[in-house]
């Protein structure tokens, strides 16, 4: 990765969103950009928050980006472990970790 002061676009967050608009850039043609994560995995409130229970209160085929669905959920509401995995698996995917840079101290 190249010294960030170099990038046209700076992605605050390796989150769904900032998953999404990194792929989404570089599909743009938009190829100069850097996601800065201050963990040391993607997914952000998904990474975070693992208590029982934990997952998403809407329906699971919503939480699909439309380049990448997913016909693996477990089920209509997906739980927390699903959908980290899901952003994971986006992530290796689309090449979004070639793009992460670290922010931690």
């Amino acid at each position: 990765m190249s010294d960030p002061e170099e990038f046209r676009v700076v992605v605050v967050g390796a989150g769904l969103a900032g998953v999404a608009a990194a792929i989404k850039l570089e599909r743009a043609g938009i190829d100069d950009v850097v996601v800065l994560e201050k963990a040391e995995r993607v997914g952000g409130t998904w990474r975070d928050n693992t208590y029982p229970g934990c997952g998403c209160d809407i329906p699971s085929n919503v939480y699909s980006f439309t380049f990448n669905p997913n016909p693996r959920w477990t089920s209509t509401f997906a739980l927390q472990p699903d959908i980290l995995d899901y952003i994971e698996d986006t992530a290796e995917k689309f090449g979004v970790y070639r793009k992460i840079g670290s922010v931690r101290k």
